[in-house]
């Protein structure tokens, strides 16, 4: 890490030199002691600012007062320096620090309870230790020594058990929930905090369609116990502090065997590290209708969630404004996500989805039945996993990965290119809406 460290030197030497000739003209007499306004306006010197958020791993990984601490511990530690050798020794602390920024991610999951957890023996555990890229996962932790195996694997120092029971006491019990996520992180707290909860909440968001698709245990009963705090842990100090998620780490599906087993396939992980990419506006659709998709699941009423799984699928397909919505959805949908003898039945479940949704939105409709959520929830998964897998096999190719893949379905839908054929989503049971009869 230390190694990529570095930022724009000539850019910041100009963005410090007026500010540097105001401040040791006003403190060449007495020095700094800190007991008035430090002189030359530097956390509001939006050049500075510009000029350092140059570097890429300051962007990335450092927020703006963190970086001034920096600036401030330049000026009290060396004597008058020249613009130039302001910024090299600015570079140098920001890398000989670097060590101090390196943290552990702890995230508790939790999910909804599985109708044979009610039933003694007949529950067994389904969670076992598993890395999945960045990310690796393990059993609850309703102890600091089962905790503790899980940071000596990561190479951080352990956790002491009062501080371990503090957390426990703090955060309702966070680690004895249904799995711990942790990852390694690295970034100033600030940015950390967003940075780690960003990217659990992705993972956290693919396990919902992962488990829509693939998790095999009924519907669940009652509600579980929604986790609301992750912590870091960091390596340089031991220091283990909590912080509030921004939503719930918690799935509102049952954890069956087949979820889990789901979670380790080699496309979650492929498909996770594809929606984390800043580049592609492909995946900006995609990361929009997980996102869509995650609130749709978690919603309070049938009517948003309907509406919610609506709209996941149509910020995949949804692209040319002159061409009919409705239809653009059903031909896509039908054609990407499902196998032929199933195609013409999902082009009309999807169609009956978009007339529901716009009656809702423009016609006063305020209900929905249950089973016509079951449906959207159907395809908006299938929508999702379809079009990931599609953009995988695409990704090698020229121009615009979203050009590609729209270029692709019309001319599958003109008969000059083979359909994908994703085995896995197309072996599950064909979508039933109950009106089939």
């Amino acid at each position: 890490m230390k190694n990529e460290i570095a930022i724009d030197k000539k850019a910041v030497a100009r963005a410090v030199r007026t500010p540097l000739e105001v401040y040791y003209k006003a403190v060449e007499a007495t020095g700094y002691d800190g007991s008035t306004e430090r002189p030359g306006d530097w956390e509001m010197n939006e050049e500075l600012c510009k000029a350092i958020a140059k570097s890429k791993y300051v962007s990335q990984h450092l927020d703006w007062f963190y970086v001034i601490e920096h600036v401030y511990a330049v000026l009290d530690n060396h004597p008058p320096l020249k613009p130039a050798e302001f910024a090299e020794e600015l570079e140098k602390l920001i890398v000989a620090t670097a060590g101090h920024r390196d943290y552990l991610a702890i995230f508790p999951l939790s999910f909804r309870p599985a109708m044979s957890s009610a039933i003694p023996g007949i529950r067994k555990p389904v969670v076992k230790n598993r890395a999945v890229g960045k990310f690796s996962i393990s059993p609850a932790v309703p102890s600091s020594k089962a905790l503790n195996k899980i940071v000596a694997k990561h190479g951080f120092p352990l956790i002491d058990d009062s501080n371990f029971q503090h957390a426990m006491r703090t955060s309702n019990e966070a680690f004895s929930r249904d799995m711990v996520v942790t990852f390694d992180i690295h970034g100033a707290e600030d940015q950390l905090r967003w940075n780690a909860d960003i990217g659990f909440s992705s993972f956290r968001r693919l396990i919902e369609v992962f488990g829509s698709l693939f998790g095999d245990e009924p519907s669940g009963f009652g509600i579980g116990i929604s986790v609301n705090h992750f912590f870091l842990l960091n390596k340089a100090n031991g220091e283990l502090r909590r912080f509030p998620t921004r939503t719930p780490s918690y799935v509102n599906l049952p954890l069956s065997a087949t979820l889990f087993q789901a979670i380790g396939r080699p496309a979650f992980n492929n498909f996770l590290s594809k929606v984390s990419s800043p580049n592609e506006t492909m995946y900006g659709r995609l990361r929009n209708a997980i996102k869509f998709f995650s609130m749709a699941l978690n919603a309070d009423d049938d009517v948003a969630s309907f509406l919610f799984y609506v709209v996941a699928m149509e910020s995949i397909f949804s692209r040319d404004k002159n061409n009919p919505i409705k239809m653009t959805l059903a031909d896509l949908g039908a054609m990407l996500c499902f196998p032929p003898a199933q195609r013409l039945k999902a082009h009309e479940r999807i169609r009956k989805a978009y007339d529901l949704r716009s009656s809702i939105v423009h016609s006063g409709t305020s209900s929905v039945r249950r089973k016509d959520v079951g449906v959207a929830r159907a395809l908006a998964a299938r929508s999702i996993y379809a079009s990931l897998a599609l953009c995988h096999q695409l990704e090698n190719g020229q121009g615009k990965l979203e050009d590609r893949f729209f270029d692709h379905l019309r001319d599958q839908k003109l008969g000059l290119v083979k359909a994908t054929a994703p085995r896995e989503l197309w072996a599950l049971p064909e979508t039933n809406d109950g009106d089939d009869d």
